[in-house]
């Protein structure tokens, strides 16, 4: 099992992040909107996929069948891959060669997006991880009515998305929706891990937090990376996503053994705490880009057009080797960690 993890980690890694570099490719000035609909799609079939699994198990009597539609789903995913290669080899385009400086390169501002991706996003698909079995151990659900339940976190990316997306695309105000984002994200935590009230509700409040989340971060990368440099932008981006998920799921894990009768209250606390370091970071981020890059986040589209015109410096200074220091310690300790919880099960 670990091995086909380590398989799928692979792939999925690669699928996401090379498909955000063509957006951001053939929609760089119509990023958000492009992204939306990106999310919304994607989202609508996770959403299916949630609400189906558990169905779908109990009828063929075997949970295997789901995994049997994923891999036709896959197979149709490669068809339409492969008519996208076919299409795209008419057009001819330069060359390009990876170059392990770009990281080097990087703005630092871009290198703050990526932290806040690395724990604000993390805990997004932490949560989405255990929400099940959350509602099912903390509200006394079965199995079935606690998927249902789940699944409602996927509700409102799915209809918002785009139209949070042109939004964003006419108005700007990243950075704000993504700070409205952590609030929401905070309430829910609250909702879900100290309150009687029913789940759906602070799952609602997890789908909006998501829905804001989402395309504020995801254009965040579009806007601050350098044209020359999206492909490696969106690879890192998509990889501190999964540094983190990675070692906050083993984090979680270890949480939940610790805590009486495989509670969440210890979890709970983690992601409320991380919710508050988040919309620290979003603060912060919000004062830096006013500051060093004229409000670009968060300009109107004829400014942010302009303002991406200018050329903001490039140079190699000595913060660029300390972040790219930081980065591969993180990943050190994310294949740490899994190899020893993971593989061998340690405790």
């Amino acid at each position: 099992m670990v091995a086909a993890r380590v398989i799928f980690g692979i792939g999925s890694c690669l699928i996401v992040a090379i498909q955000q570099s063509l957006l951001a490719h053939w929609f760089r000035h119509r990023l958000a909107i492009a992204f939306g609909l990106e999310i919304s799609i994607g989202r609508l079939f996770m959403f299916l996929g949630t609400l189906a699994s558990n169905p779908i198990a109990k009828l063929t009597g075997d949970w295997v069948w789901a995994f049997w539609l994923s891999l036709i789903l896959c197979g149709f995913s490669l068809v339409v891959n492969m008519v996208y290669i076919l299409c795209a080899r008419r057009i001819k385009l330069a060359p390009k060669r990876f170059d392990i400086r770009t990281l080097l390169k990087f703005p630092f501002i871009l290198w703050h997006v990526l932290l806040i991706e690395f724990l604000f996003s993390a805990s997004w698909a932490a949560f989405q991880t255990i929400s099940t079995d959350l509602v099912e151990v903390r509200f006394g659900s079965s199995a079935i009515l606690a998927g249902y339940k789940a699944s409602t976190s996927q509700i409102v990316p799915i209809v918002a998305a785009p139209f949070l997306g042109l939004l964003v695309e006419l108005y700007g105000g990243r950075v704000l929706m993504l700070g409205v984002s952590s609030v929401f994200f905070i309430v829910s935590m609250v909702l879900l891990g100290w309150t009687a009230v029913n789940a759906v509700v602070g799952m609602v409040c997890y789908s909006v937090c998501l829905a804001l989340g989402l395309i504020s971060l995801i254009t965040c990368v579009g806007t601050v990376t350098p044209v020359d440099q999206l492909g490696t932008g969106y690879g890192m981006y998509q990889s501190a996503n999964n540094l983190g998920t990675s070692i906050l799921d083993i984090v979680i894990g270890v949480l939940q053994d610790s805590t009486a009768n495989q509670g969440y209250e210890r979890v709970m606390l983690l992601f409320l705490i991380l919710g508050c370091i988040s919309l620290g970071l979003i603060v912060g981020l919000e004062i830096f880009q006013y500051k060093a890059y004229d409000n670009l986040l968060e300009t109107t589209r004829p400014k942010r057009l302009e303002l991406l015109k200018k050329k903001y410096s490039q140079e190699i200074k000595g913060w660029n080797w300390i972040c790219v220091g930081i980065y591969l310690a993180i990943l050190l300790v994310a294949w740490v960690l899994f190899f020893v919880y993971s593989a061998t099960g340690h405790r």
